[in-house]
């Protein structure tokens, strides 16, 4: 199937190093096609996504919310999410 979209998300991890607190923020997509939804980590159906909603965080962070039949995903965005909603629901 052909990309519809990507969406970039933020991963954040904090480790302790050396008694030292790291916070390491990485960017990771969410990918459109016309039957499914990719994370780096799960891939859903357009079926068993029910919605996608977002909700801004603060100034620079917005949450963007995956309602699917196993319950809410959140990833935190820095870009606006509207384009990818909007696609989303062209092929729902």
């Amino acid at each position: 199937m052909r990309l519809i979209c990507s969406q970039p998300f933020m991963k954040t991890e904090r480790r302790i190093e050396d008694n030292q607190q790291f916070t390491v923020e990485t960017e990771e997509h969410l990918y459109l096609y016309k039957d499914r939804i990719e994370t780096p980590t799960k891939s859903f159906t357009i079926k068993d996504v029910m919605d996608m909603t977002s909700k801004p965080l603060s100034a620079y962070y917005t949450f963007l919310y995956l309602h699917t039949i196993e319950g809410v995903w959140t990833f935190v965005v820095k870009s606006s999410p509207e384009h990818f909603i909007t696609q989303y629901h062209k092929v729902k």
